[in-house]
């Protein structure tokens, strides 16, 4: 959301997800949701009792303009911001901006001599990047170093691909040129580590 298309209507999704520290720009704190008519009725039908996650309470509180619980303000702050940020960029402008610095990495990274998790492309993600970190290769020791000596924080791979994986996000306000200094980094690194790459 907010980063890549997403028709909810003519996917026919019926609830669509999203955390404020994605694509919006903005810390954690903050979930948007849509439910379609048919999840509306679902939620309607529903037995399952619940307090704090009871979409209708919020759908109730926002008639008024409230909040059904205490609000982060703060990331309400930042959300004004990040709102004009994307109202001056446009959204065709957000996503075309993300599908090139996608692009960018994905062919900068394949130039490095290294691999893509999405074996087919065509289910690349214009928001992240997982690359396969060489056999032989650290991949913890080696993100530990971009981050402690370089600044570069490179998101791990999680349960069996923790160690193995390398994530690069580029969703967000994210530029070319920061993604091309974490590339550099993950170059010079492999470098020194003496892969073949």
């Amino acid at each position: 959301m907010s980063s890549i298309p997403c028709p909810v209507e003519r996917w026919e999704l019926d609830v669509v997800v999203s955390g404020s520290q994605k694509g919006w720009m903005v810390p954690p704190g903050l979930a948007f949701v849509y439910m379609s008519e048919r999840a509306w009725n679902a939620n309607a039908d529903a037995k399952m009792p619940r307090f704090y996650f009871d979409a209708a309470r919020a759908r109730d509180s926002l008639e008024k303009l409230q909040n059904p619980w205490t609000p982060a303000m703060s990331i309400y702050y930042a959300m004004d911001k990040a709102f004009e940020l994307i109202r001056a960029e446009g959204l065709e402008g957000v996503f075309t901006r993300h599908e090139a610095i996608a692009s960018y990495t994905r062919q900068r990274v394949k130039g490095l001599g290294l691999k893509l998790v999405p074996v087919n492309e065509q289910f690349a993600s214009n928001t992240v990047t997982a690359v396969w970190w060489p056999e032989g290769i650290d991949g913890k020791a080696l993100g530990k170093r971009a981050r402690e000596e370089h600044g570069i924080v490179l998101g791990g791979g999680q349960g069996k691909l923790d160690g193995k994986i390398f994530r690069v996000g580029h969703l967000g306000w994210v530029q070319q040129h920061e993604v091309a200094e974490a590339l550099d980094v993950v170059e010079k690194l492999l470098s020194e580590a003496k892969a073949a790459v």
